[in-house]
């Protein structure tokens, strides 16, 4: 065969070797396409992951703070009635009065700590922390009864504890006029006490979220002030 004879064969054979190659570098390039796709998108879900992080976060915490006391009432079932169905402590009922206090204390921290984050944090899930806070403060009369007597421990919340635990603004008006004159000597409380009545009267906030939020801005412009 003559190199005549052979170029057309292997000028045939030459094209599909550069079809060949053509379509294995084709294959590589939809491989690394795929790839980076691939990446793209295990990125994407990680962005989303990350900045659902603090929401969870938040998440967990309010299942947190709502909940931490169930533990200790399952151990101890006979402080269930004081923090469930209303019941008023009495020495005839044989259980200690500072076992009590120290649960409603325990429980108002809590709560006081849920309200200042739904105040700070727009993700805290508030619509299921606020009817918990309220629900225990209306059927708890230690609890109510602690943070009357213990009003000045709860700098920041103190407010919005009051408002959740009164119907109407009034009630937690009357609350702060009772705190007011039981402040007795000490000036630096009880004007703080007034000032948050002065406050209360004056605004319109009702809805738990955005009086937390107003609470907090006005608690922290308080401490300022001082």
């Amino acid at each position: 065969m003559t190199l005549e004879d052979l170029l057309p064969i292997l000028t045939v054979a030459g094209s599909l070797l550069l079809v060949v190659t053509g379509l294995l570098n084709f294959s590589v390039f939809v491989r690394q396409l795929r790839a980076a796709r691939d990446q793209l998108e295990m990125a994407r879900q990680q962005m989303e992951s990350a900045q659902m992080q603090p929401e969870i976060q938040l998440i967990q915490r309010a299942m947190i703070e709502t909940n931490e006391h169930v533990k200790l009432l399952v151990e101890k079932p006979y402080l269930r009635p004081y923090f469930y169905d209303g019941k008023s402590w009495s020495e005839a009922d044989g259980v200690n009065h500072d076992e009590v206090m120290a649960m409603a204390e325990l429980m108002l921290n809590n709560f006081a700590s849920a309200i200042i984050h739904s105040g700070a944090f727009i993700q805290y899930p508030v619509r299921s922390v606020v009817p918990a806070i309220r629900f225990h403060l209306r059927q708890s009369p230690a609890m109510r009864n602690y943070l009357l007597e213990r009003f000045d421990h709860f700098q920041l919340a103190g407010l919005a504890l009051l408002c959740l635990k009164n119907d109407t603004k009034t009630g937690a008006e009357d609350d702060l006029r009772h705190l007011i004159n039981a402040a007795g000597h000490d000036t630096r409380e009880k004007t703080r006490r007034e000032q948050l009545l002065q406050y209360l009267q004056n605004t319109d906030k009702v809805e738990p979220r955005e009086l937390a939020k107003d609470v907090l801005r006005h608690a922290i412009q308080l401490q300022k002030e001082a």
